[in-house]
């Protein structure tokens, strides 16, 4: 994965952030489970068609003593399609869509294309992963540990692959067992800075048109 696909999995992932209520990992156990938490897993992606939720997270770096807080919206349609939308405290737009990723931030308006190489590709494809909470496939890459408590389950990615384990330490992913999709993503980072992006207001398999994938 070269420099600039880091940059933009690092944009996509990392750019927001704000507080939001959400259970103490502290409540967490071994998930009994982990095969029927696989079968609904797989059940739930092969189902999913698109996503809509705003979008609230937190930053955690070495170099400010406060977290950097943002918010935003978030929609996803048919695998292929994305929009990332930042509104407070700043504005900044992430759209992919046919194979190419669009980035509007005040005026400027730039696009790469995803299909050019090796190195894009993978990003989308991981990108699209953990968006759908499908990463379970991704062997290669990752390697999960299994946990739930009373009200979510939580899965725990270590990478394998040295292109991503350069810069992340581990990726938690949180599904809740009332709607079962991605409702929180830790980011842990080697460097020791960390991401908490929370999906709330999620709505699934709603009608999303396409303009909404287009930038303006």
């Amino acid at each position: 994965m070269n420099n600039i696909s880091v940059k933009l999995l690092l944009c996509v992932l990392l750019c927001s952030n704000v507080a939001f209520a959400a259970v103490t990992d502290t409540a967490y156990r071994a998930m009994k489970d982990s095969n029927s938490f696989k079968n609904k897993l797989k059940a739930y992606s092969s189902g999913l068609s698109t996503i809509e939720s705003n979008f609230v997270q937190k930053k955690y770096m070495s170099i400010f003593i406060e977290p950097v807080n943002s918010q935003g919206y978030f929609c996803f349609k048919n695998g292929l399609m994305i929009r990332w939308e930042y509104n407070s405290p700043f504005q900044y737009l992430i759209i992919i869509n046919n194979g190419r990723m669009f980035i509007k931030d005040e005026n400027r308006k730039n696009s790469y294309d995803l299909t050019a190489s090796e190195s894009f590709q993978k990003l989308n494809t991981i990108l699209g992963n953990i968006l759908q909470g499908d990463v379970l496939n991704d062997k290669n890459d990752f390697s999960c540990s299994y946990f739930e408590n009373d009200l979510n389950y939580k899965l725990v990615l270590a990478p394998k692959s040295k292109d991503i384990k350069v810069f992340f330490k581990e990726i938690v992913l949180y599904f809740g067992k009332d709607l079962f999709s991605v409702s929180r993503v830790t980011l842990n980072e080697v460097s020791g800075d960390k991401t908490d992006i929370w999906f709330n207001d999620r709505k699934i398999n709603i009608d999303i048109p396409d303009e909404k994938f287009i930038i303006k």
